[in-house]
């Protein structure tokens, strides 16, 4: 590992915290739709998308507590609602299918941006996991961008909802973009390209080119959220979804699952 200064250490902690969070949360909500989903085989694809970003959270846990954090366990089941700094809009509740596409499409692009980013950081460690990551987040993007064009290309009906759940969600994606405590403090981690501005401007790209495609209205830019999870500012959905989340645990704190 490299020998961090223990003020880059908790900058890192704070930046991998986010992560972990993000991918943890979009896969326990994702988890809600086993036998729910359209078909027996979007039920097989959306368990194992899910199960991958459960990995992935583990990973980002891991490393986590070798920079000094608590153990995986501890940092999933154990924490505060404020503890946690995932972006707000990975936690609403699950609505309409049109709505979990356009969500996961738009966090699959977020995040594929942010990884892409993140592999020119100087940690090894860090580095090799995000190959493999990455590898199977090529496959998560291919299959919601894939169910994004089925919906715009598909019935009047579906590409009404699909037009819709953009309106509804574009208000509350400005989360992802902000970093809490890290806002003012790239420069220390010479990654500029994960600026919040920088990372806005690469999604905004992305997105509006898709929305261009499918013949979609693009909302305009991103408007500052309104509720901020990366500083631990959650909904009551989260409230609800982290107490059936840790029940199990905490039934007994003391056990080891």
């Amino acid at each position: 590992m490299n020998a961090f200064s223990p003020g880059e250490k908790n900058l890192w902690i704070a930046l991998l915290q986010t992560l972990a969070d993000d991918e943890w949360v979009a896969a326990h909500r994702g988890s809600e739709w086993l036998a729910l989903a359209p078909d027996l085989e979007e039920d097989l694809a959306y368990s194992s998308i899910n199960q991958d970003e459960m990995g992935h959270a583990h990973f980002y846990y891991t490393l986590l507590a070798e920079l000094g954090a608590t153990d995986p366990e501890h940092m999933v089941f154990a924490r505060t609602v404020e503890q946690w700094r995932h972006a707000c809009v990975l936690e609403i509740t699950n609505g309409d299918w049109a709505g979990v596409v356009v969500l996961r499409y738009f966090y699959e692009v977020f995040d594929d941006i942010r990884t892409e980013f993140l592999m020119r950081s100087p940690w090894p460690p860090l580095q090799d996991g995000l190959r493999k990551i990455r590898r199977e987040e090529s496959y998560h993007l291919e299959h919601f961008t894939t169910w994004f064009e089925l919906l715009a290309n598909g019935t009047r009906e579906s590409r009404h909802r699909l037009q819709n759940e953009i309106f509804n969600i574009w208000p509350k994606v400005g989360d992802f973009f902000s970093w809490g405590e890290l806002d003012s403090s790239w420069r220390d981690l010479r990654l500029p390209d994960l600026a919040p501005k920088e990372l806005q401007r690469a999604w905004e790209k992305r997105i509006r080119e898709t929305l261009q495609k499918a013949d979609l209205t693009w909302p305009g830019s991103v408007p500052s959220a309104a509720v901020h999870g990366r500083k631990g500012r959650h909904t009551n959905d989260f409230k609800n979804l982290l107490a059936i989340m840790t029940e199990v645990f905490q039934s007994d704190v003391t056990a080891h699952w």
